[in-house]
This record gives C-alpha cells, structure tokens and sequence, in this order.
C-alpha cells in the first residue's frame, strides 16, 4: 500500500468521524453543524467552492467548534493553501488539545512538509488521548512517516504499535510484510501476507508482495496461482508489468 493511500483514507476516515453532534444544540450550533455535514459531502466529492462556501457559514455561526476549523484545515491543504491549512489546525488544536483525529490529520499534514519531527508530536498526543478509539490509525501514520523519513526502525515500532491495538488492522499488517520481506525474513512476511488476507481483499501490490516473498521461499505453486491471480484481475496495474518483465527474464 502506498504511503499517500494511508494518508487519503485518514483524512477521508476523520472528515466522516468530524459530523459527530453533540447530544445538545444550540439554534447556532444546529445551523453549524448542519452546514459542517454538507461542506464535509462536498469535499468527498470534490466539489471544493461549495465545501468553502457551507464550512464558512458552519464557522461563523460557531466559531469555537474544533472540528469545523479541521474540516477547514483539510479543504485548504486540498487547494494547495498550506499556510491556510496550517492556521487551521493549530486553531483546531487550541480549541481542543485532546482531539485524537484532528492531531493525526494534523501530523499527517506536518509529515507531507517533511516536517517529520513536529508531525510524531502530534501523533504522540493522539495516540496519550485514552478515549481516542483508533489508535491503530495513528501508529501506522506514524509508521508511514517514520518510512518517509528513512527510518526503518521507527517505522516497525509504530507499525507493531497499530498492531497490538489493533491485529487485523490491514495496512499495519500489510506494511509489516513489506518491511520484513526487505529485511530477509521472507517466512515471516508470508505470516503476515496470510494474516492481511484475512482481513483484507487483495491488490495488485498484496499480489506482487507475495510472489515475491513465495519465490524467496521457493513455492512454484504459490507463485504461479499468485501470478495467475495478479495478471487475472488487474491486468493493467503496475504490479502485472513488473511480473510480465520478471517472466521474461527468468
């Protein structure tokens, strides 16, 4: 899985989890929420003028709410305005330290400036937030960081981290098969490979992971029922490529 996947499906997984209301509201707080909801709809489909027009009014009627100014925050870091998107998180942070999904999205934000240092503080208080229920999704960015900024290490710790909180937690599981097939261990990444389909449909780059970790292993039938299996269902995938040249060559 590439690293902009884990990226894109944290910040769609918290603008679904931002349209949370409170049990209370307020006639200002209804009319914001209600326009937080259609902005967040807007923005998944990228129809972007009509997300800034609903967040806008959802933040002029109540200004204080943290999780409008995340919404805000990832809308502007969709146009390109990373100044903009910056000054809404830290808005969004000052109005709610202990807002687990907005620190992750906000350390995911930081990691794509390569500002990798400040990025693992705001995963680190993501992740300190008892209540936050998916943890597991603030390692494996960390993780996914960690990797971008070379660091391997750091990066398994994180991933085994998601892991203990979360064991069937794909992405974890897939970056764990990756990173133990390019350390050697071609055993104990087919453990996790078999662990990953349990959970998870396979891709072209599951695929192409697992011919390579059962031709390190030396199972021809794994192999070519892998193979037979990548080239079926995604012909024109990158993965398919690389397996047709590797054919040749062999």
């Amino acid at each position: 899985m590439k690293q902009a996947v884990l990226i894109l499906l944290m910040l769609s997984t918290s603008l679904t989890a931002c349209t949370e209301k409170n049990v209370r509201e307020s006639p200002d707080d209804k009319i914001s929420n209600i326009n937080l909801e259609l902005g967040v709809a807007y923005m998944q489909d990228e129809k972007y003028s009509e997300a800034m027009k609903n967040l806008d009014k959802a933040r002029q009627y109540n200004p204080d709410d943290p999780r409008v100014h995340g919404a805000l925050a990832l809308l502007y870091d969709r146009l390109g305005e990373h100044d903009q998107a910056e000054s809404a998180y830290r808005e969004a942070v000052r109005l709610d330290e202990s807002n687990s999904l907005i620190r992750n999205n906000f350390g995911a934000f930081l990691c794509a400036q390569e500002r990798y240092s400040e990025a693992y503080e705001q995963y680190q208080a993501a992740v300190k937030n008892p209540l936050y229920r998916t943890p597991e999704y603030a390692y494996t960015n960390a993780g996914m960081c960690a990797l971008r900024s070379k660091d391997a290490k750091k990066a398994e710790g994180e991933f085994r981290a998601a892991l203990r909180k979360n064991p069937k937690f794909p992405i974890a599981l897939f970056q764990m098969a990756t990173l133990s097939y390019q350390n050697g261990k071609a055993l104990s990444a087919r453990g996790y490979l078999q662990r990953y389909a349990e959970v998870a449909q396979p891709g072209p780059e599951s695929l192409w992971l697992s011919i390579q970790v059962e031709k390190a292993l030396g199972d021809r039938d794994a192999v070519a029922s892998q193979s037979l299996l990548l080239k079926a269902r995604f012909p024109d995938a990158e993965e398919t490529q690389k397996l047709l040249e590797m054919e040749a060559h062999e």
